[in-house]
């Protein structure tokens, strides 16, 4: 994987941007994709060659990063070629996955690879990625076998990485899939993905995290476990987290005030405290202001798989969970917390 990794900094990268960025246009796609062909060769022959005395699982490992290099490759296209219309785009990423070859050489998905696939059909759609849109899930559902099997899989798998519409939701796409597909390669990883979110299912009590709170006291969530937390995560880098604290907070904050049941809980994830305590200290809000650190490596963030802030949970009496996609502070997530007991 060494090799591979120097590889791709070290050539991939000033290869690709000789062809796609060094240049005034953006090149023909079928000019690509024979790029891209050849830079496959390429990879295939090194894992060729120092293929001998890696384990299984290595050269597995191997197969899938390069796979993910390859599908990131197209992505690269997609966003270099803002000229093209999205007919255009859907055309070239169902040929690009054609013609390299990746629609029969990808056999498992990672989450790396899932992610790299789901952004390259919103990029082709024009579609924000992380937004959940049924545009994505339409378009898949109309493509030919085996691209239509292996990018479901793909979806159904980020969307459990990323917790699209919570654990029920998610089962149900799994198990829809698996009746669809009952001999896939994909179903073991999709079951997999599912039990590992099984903790974080509507009703199941979530792990008692301890923070620093602004006094530097340690405070843990089982300290608040007869209120109802709404959970925001954040960072003082965060700039949709601060336009949110500007914009929809404050009177979110005051409409709920009448509501002791309820706790506005912040918890920053800056990688050091001064960014944190500064940011407060200019910007007083009430609530219950707490310190994780660590960035996304925080805890608390791997535990309930947060790829990206501001980031919103609803957890009931007993620490345990309601929602774990929560509306953001507003009209909407005000009725969902008024109708919690």
């Amino acid at each position: 994987m060494n090799g591979l990794e120097n590889y791709v900094q070290n050539d991939l990268y000033g290869k690709v941007a000789a062809v796609l960025y060094d240049v005034d246009e953006l090149p023909p796609a079928e000019d690509y994709i024979n790029f891209v062909k050849q830079i496959k060769k390429e990879l295939d022959a090194y894992l060729k060659e120092n293929s001998s005395g890696l384990e299984d699982s290595e050269k597995k490992d191997a197969q899938v990063f390069t796979n993910t290099m390859l599908v990131q490759l197209g992505d690269l296209y997609l966003d270099r070629g803002q000229e093209l219309d999205t007919s255009e785009k859907l055309v070239f990423l169902e040929k690009y996955f054609g013609e390299t070859g990746l629609e029969t050489s990808i056999l498992e998905l990672s989450d790396d690879l899932a992610r790299s696939m789901m952004m390259s059909v919103h990029a082709a759609l024009g579609i924000p990625f992380g937004m959940p849109n049924e545009q994505v899930a339409a378009f898949i559902q109309e493509l030919g076998e085996p691209k239509k099997e292996m990018f479901m899989a793909a979806l159904i798998q980020n969307d459990m990485m990323m917790l699209t519409g919570g654990y029920d939701i998610n089962k149900n796409q799994v198990e829809e899939f698996m009746h669809d597909y009952p001999r896939s390669i994909h179903n073991s990883n999709l079951e997999k993905g599912l039990v590992s979110i099984e903790k974080l299912r509507a009703g199941a009590e979530v792990k008692n995290f301890s923070f620093v709170d602004l006094e530097g006291n340690q405070v843990s969530l089982v300290d608040f476990k007869d209120k109802i937390i709404y959970l925001d995560l954040w960072a003082s880098w965060c700039g949709p987290c601060i336009n949110t604290f500007r914009t929809k907070t404050p009177e979110f904050e005051t409409k709920l005030r009448e509501r002791e049941d309820v706790v506005l809980m912040y918890i920053s994830i800056d990688e050091k405290e001064e960014p944190w305590r500064n940011y407060l200290s200019k910007n007083p809000m009430r609530g219950t202001h707490l310190f994780a650190g660590m960035g996304f490596q925080a805890e608390i963030m791997q535990y309930f798989k947060v790829w990206g802030i501001p980031r919103y949970l609803i957890i009931g009496k007993d620490n345990k969970i309601i929602d774990v996609n929560a509306p953001r502070p507003g009209d909407e997530a005000f009725e969902v917390l008024s109708k919690i007991q």
